[in-house]
């Protein structure tokens, strides 16, 4: 059982098993890169999508964003946002106290 777990990694005494080293390497590469690539892929479409917390510093609690125009959730952007109820560009502010947060 034990050499069948280094199957990949034995060399034939022929000398063919370099081929059978370098198809395995090969495929374990293209294995690792396409789950990156499917990660990345998931990060980009669906993070932006949920909502974020940030802390206040003025009440001090963990909240979640709205904007100050229609008190609605935003579409968050460095330092700013986008209302999802009137799509205009917004401040951030905490829903308790109602002030910015950057």
């Amino acid at each position: 059982m034990y050499h069948l777990l280094l199957y990949p990694l034995q060399i034939d005494d022929d000398g063919g098993g370099g081929s059978h080293l370098c198809t395995y390497l090969i495929i374990m590469g293209a294995i690792i890169i396409s789950l990156y690539i499917g990660y990345y892929i998931f990060k980009k479409m669906m993070v932006p999508k949920e909502p974020r917390q940030h802390p206040c510093k003025y009440c001090g609690h963990i909240v979640d964003t709205v904007s100050d125009c229609c008190h609605s959730p935003v579409e968050e952007k460095f330092m700013a946002g986008k209302c999802t109820k009137c799509k205009k560009e917004c401040k951030i502010i905490c829903t308790k106290c109602r002030r910015p947060l950057h």
